[in-house]
């Protein structure tokens, strides 16, 4: 384990910075955000548009499902100039719920009473955002809970969770045990210390052009099927002969030949073509609800390791068979790469932005001090994080993500 020896004093170092930052300033929550500010900070009731109405109702009384719409919406990056004709708005910065929601009720989208009326509606207005699903979630733990979350999230799918059967928030991040929301109604961001969230909760799942902090690529294996069949016809009015030479390089070959006066061959070829995999190095990424052993020997053989959990990322630096090699510290381990997606060279994140929501606030700095807590646990070589986000982590540009880059952020987050 990464110095298990400093963690007493790295926790009581990082319990005393978040207690300056307790005390010298508010971590940028706002009531009311302009619309071109942070649309983190989005609340039902913001002034400017809580007297929207939505049928007899309004955005600020009924609105939290709206303003979670809205905050998908512009965290995905789903709004182009189709969407925005369609608001008859003419950019993002004047974007906001009451937008929506008078979008909405210009396509009759809500009922009398402010519920909306229709799952396909956000479609007609933003195009890039699809509606996947109106379900429940299938858990009923907290761990359970995140991991089902967190799963969602890594295929690329946003979520809006009722929270107690009237409140929805949108899902921005899972880490850990804990899972990020905005929500419309609070300023909290901690879904399981607002909410009692027991499991089986009602969720909406949507796609949009960007998608979730969690996301990865998925990889293809393609399997051929060739079936191929050819009738020879020979009418003779004498004793003939007739040689057939088939020769295949496929599968099964299955041939019958009939000879009479008229001698018809007939071969019926079938073949299947697997396509071999092959695993290049780099970053992978788990995204299972299981764990995956990490072993000291090929095809899961061997003492093992360690283990990988959803969310976990690794750096193979070989590959023998399909099994990938990893760096555990100095010691060998390897994980079988098919329980596994390819990252990939992904772009170089902003100083800062660890999420990748084109801001530096402080959900960038929960997913650090997760990070680095994390490295108290968990062997060298396994990461919650991939090598452009802990680039983007390291804020102070020493070439070491710690406690003074938490500094740098809280002092940052605060001027």
């Amino acid at each position: 384990m990464q110095e298990n020896s400093k963690k007493g004093i790295f926790s009581a170092l990082l319990a005393a910075l978040i207690l300056i930052m307790t005390l010298t300033c508010n971590w940028h929550f706002v009531k009311n955000a302009d619309s071109a500010e942070d649309y983190h900070t989005w609340l039902q009731t913001d002034s400017r548009w809580g007297s929207v109405a939505m049928g007899s109702s309004t955005v600020a009384k009924s609105g939290c499902l709206i303003t979670s719409l809205a905050i998908m919406a512009m965290h995905s990056g789903s709004i182009d100039s189709t969407a925005l004709s369609n608001m008859g708005i003419s950019s993002t910065d004047q974007f906001n719920p009451g937008v929506l929601a008078n979008a909405y009720t210009a396509r009759g989208g809500f009922t009398s009473g402010g519920a909306i009326a229709s799952w396909g509606t956000i479609g007609q207005i933003i195009p890039n955002i699809t509606f996947i699903k109106d379900a429940n979630l299938s858990s009923y733990s907290q761990s359970a809970i995140a991991s089902e979350l967190k799963s969602m999230l890594d295929s690329g799918t946003h979520v809006i969770l009722n929270v107690n059967g009237y409140h929805w928030v949108y899902i921005e991040a899972v880490v850990g045990s804990t899972v990020y929301m905005n929500d419309p109604g609070t300023n909290s961001t901690d879904l399981f210390s607002q909410y009692s969230v027991s499991g089986g909760n009602e969720y909406w799942a949507l796609k949009g052009t960007k998608t979730p902090y969690y996301s990865a690529a998925a990889t293809t294996t393609t399997t051929t099927t060739t079936t191929t069949t050819t009738t020879t016809t020979t009418t003779t009015t004498t004793t003939t002969t007739t040689t057939t030479t088939t020769t295949t390089t496929t599968t099964t070959t299955t041939t019958t030949t009939t000879t009479t006066t008229t001698t018809t061959t007939t071969t019926a070829e079938s073949a299947t073509t697997s396509c071999t995999v092959n695993y290049d190095t780099g970053e992978y990424i788990y995204g299972g609800t299981e764990t995956v052993a990490v072993c000291s020997q090929t095809g899961g053989r061997g003492n093992v390791l360690a283990q990988l959990s959803s969310g976990n990322v690794i750096n193979v630096i070989s590959v023998d068979n399909g099994s990938g090699l990893i760096d555990l510290g100095g010691t060998d381990g390897w994980v079988e790469l098919s329980e596994l997606t390819f990252i990939g060279d992904e772009d170089i994140l902003m100083t800062g932005d660890i999420n990748n929501d084109g801001s530096v606030n402080k959900y960038d700095l929960a997913v650090l001090n997760e990070y680095l807590r994390s490295l108290t646990y968990m062997p060298e070589g396994i990461s919650i994080l991939k090598a452009n986000e802990i680039a983007a982590a390291d804020i102070n540009r020493d070439g070491i993500v710690n406690s003074s880059d938490v500094l740098t952020f809280i002092i940052l987050i605060c001027s």
